[in-house]
């Protein structure tokens, strides 16, 4: 009788054991739990091609933003280990992006003025003329290397199924501080992009 109440014990034990771990099903904001969401990474480095002096007016890149990146999205590359291909797509939010300042040493974000524009993020097509706010930064530190954005919710899915998808920058330069030449700035973002099951 023990031993059947020990085999009886233990069949419940791994049961149980086996609820515990199933694996939990994601469940986006309009509660499909069908629903696949994946974090994409991506890193990139761009360097400035020449210096910016320490002049004594302020510098205007915020009307025509400065392009830092341009690259292929590769999407189908990017999703095809989570078995649904770009038709699926439902929406692609930014939810992570930082810039580092990396081989300039002494160089920090000083060259940002900071004012209501400060340092903005926008994305658009390769040969789009309507950028689309994603992030941006009011107050950096002084002295900062690296910038934490504030990002946006707006879906950008659009840009990131095309083929390519640009980045562009915009602020205006602080009076008296310059950017070194050569500077190389690393961009880090993470892409949280949600889809249908097929």
């Amino acid at each position: 009788m023990n031993k059947l109440l020990s085999l009886t014990a233990l069949c419940l034990i791994i049961a149980i054991s086996f609820t515990c771990c199933k694996k939990k099903s994601t469940t986006t904001n309009n509660g499909n739990s069908n629903d696949i969401v994946v974090n994409i990474d991506r890193s990139d480095t761009t360097t400035l091609p020449s210096a910016i002096p320490p002049l004594p007016g302020s510098l205007d890149f915020s009307a025509t933003p400065m392009q830092i990146d341009t690259f292929a999205t590769k999407v189908d590359e990017y999703i095809s280990p989570y078995g649904f291909s770009k038709d699926d797509i439902i929406k692609v939010n930014l939810v992570k992006l930082n810039m580092i300042i990396e081989n300039a040493p002494g160089q920090t974000f000083n060259f940002v003025k900071d004012s209501l524009i400060s340092l903005k993020v926008y994305v658009d097509s390769f040969g789009g003329t309507a950028p689309k706010l994603v992030a941006q930064k009011v107050s950096i530190p002084a002295g900062s290397t690296s910038v934490e954005f504030d990002v946006m919710p707006d879906d950008i899915k659009d840009y990131f199924r095309a083929d390519y998808m640009k980045i562009l920058v915009a602020f205006r330069t602080q009076e008296y501080e310059g950017l070194a030449a050569n500077a190389k700035f690393r961009v880090n973002y993470t892409f949280r992009v949600t889809a249908k099951q097929p």
